[in-house]
Parts: structure tokens; sequence; C-alpha cells
């Protein structure tokens, strides 16, 4: 087997200096930057309060006039006896997950062993 020719290899160039060093300014600029973010005031809390009295009884109404279309006012049937409904007539043997789960069957006594 020949020798490899020493001439076309790449002389060794040592540490690189540069990259280590920018590696490591870029490591500390990031760690300087968490610290800085996680210190800062929280800006979003300010607008976190409790809604104005006007916006309040808004909600309120908005809530009962959402409740009273689930209840079945303007409705043909109530949620309540809508669900329970489907649920009754879903559940079956060829029913396929995620919805309804079929009920599981009762154990199978084990027929006895023959000797």
């Amino acid at each position: 087997m020949a020798e490899p020719d020493t001439n076309d290899l790449l002389p060794a160039r040592g540490f690189p200096f540069i990259t280590a060093a920018t590696s490591l300014g870029i490591l500390f600029t990031f760690l300087v930057l968490m610290v800085l973010a996680y210190r800062s005031p929280n800006y979003l809390d300010e607008y976190k309060t409790n809604p104005q009295p006007i916006e309040r009884v808004k909600l309120d109404e908005m809530k009962a006039r959402n409740q009273a279309l689930l209840d079945g006012a303007n409705a043909k049937m109530p949620v309540s006896t809508a669900t329970a409904e489907l649920l009754g007539q879903l559940k079956s043997e060829t029913d396929r997950l995620p919805f309804p789960i079929p009920e599981p069957a009762a154990p199978i006594a084990p027929a006895p062993k023959k000797n």
C-alpha cells in the first residue's frame, strides 16, 4: 500500500479562537437577554382589570341569552334533552371511537374444564 502524499494535506491551523469567542459571546448575550426578559415587568397585566360595570351588565345579558338558547327558548329541543336522546340512540356495538364509547360487555364466565 502506498504512503499518502503529505503535500496534498492541508496544514493544521490551530485552535479556532475567533469561532470560540463568537460562540461564547452569543451564549452570554442570550443569557443576558433572558435575565432582562425575566426581570422586566409584565405590561399585559395592566389590561387584566375587572370589567367596568357597564361591560359586566352586557356580559351578563349575553350569557343569559346564550343560556336561554341552549335551554330551548326559540329552539326545537333543549340541549340536555337532545344530548340524552342522542346518547340513547348512539350506544351500540357498532359505534366507533372516540364518541361515544360503547358500554363494556359483561364479563363472560370461563367454561368448565373437561377432564
